[in-house]
């Protein structure tokens, strides 16, 4: 099964991330795509019905009306903290090989793979050693960068643009997050549209409810 995999990841930690990834989902499983959303690592957790639960992986499914699917996460950390440091008061170690793998069993599983990350590109999995950006690479994921279009947007998003960049992992495109139509936020989109030089985007309102599917879908073709 031909499947395009994606990363999602954001210019900032409460970016709208999981807003956004419930979007894409809802919007592919309500036409027939057969679509997994995967967060590989959760902080934050909590006891919902004596079960720990991702909040992200909850908001998703809740989004949709889907049964929560605790397969939908790997590592399910409690302190609302960085990975690494979440892990590490916890005394759980996180496998890179473990979370790189199961991401390859979700792409032969599916026509689109919707892979979350924690915080944004530089943040720790395992201190000093593996970083969100790390397994971008190795799991050969593509990224979609989420980013407001409020003041300050320009500063985080052309750094994390010029990290990806130098890094040399692909972007796929931008996501502008809770638009409110000012026109600041409409010479923030110019700007970084120009000085990234990636044509590729989509301008999500705030509070908006759902994408359009034709341009979803040729976002995800890559604006083509």
């Amino acid at each position: 099964m031909l499947c395009q995999s994606f990363f999602i990841t954001g210019t900032d930690t409460d970016i709208g991330k999981t807003y956004v990834s419930s979007l894409i989902f809802k919007t592919l499983t309500e036409n027939n795509q057969n679509t997994i959303y995967y967060k590989p690592v959760q902080s934050g957790c909590y006891f919902e019905n004596n079960i720990l639960t991702a909040p992200d992986v909850y908001f998703v499914s809740k989004n949709l009306s889907k049964e929560y699917d605790k397969n939908m996460c790997s590592y399910y950390l409690s302190a609302e903290v960085s990975p690494h440091l979440a892990a590490e008061k916890e005394n759980i170690e996180i496998n890179p090989e473990k979370i790189i793998s199961e991401t390859e069993k979700r792409k032969s599983k599916c026509n689109y793979l919707i892979v979350e990350g924690a915080g944004g590109v530089y943040v720790p999995l395992v201190r000093n050693k593996f970083y969100i950006f790390d397994f971008i690479k190795k799991a050969s994921l593509p990224v979609i960068l989420i980013t407001e279009t409020k003041v300050g947007a320009i500063n985080h998003a052309m750094l994390t643009i010029k990290f990806l960049e130098n890094m040399d992992i692909k972007i796929h495109g931008i996501i502008f997050n809770r638009y409110k139509g000012k026109f600041y936020e409409d010479d923030n989109i110019k700007v970084i549209l120009h000085d990234s030089k990636i044509n590729n985007y989509l301008i999500i309102k705030e509070n908006q409810q759902e994408i359009d599917y034709s341009k979803l879908k040729n976002f995800l073709l890559g604006g083509n």
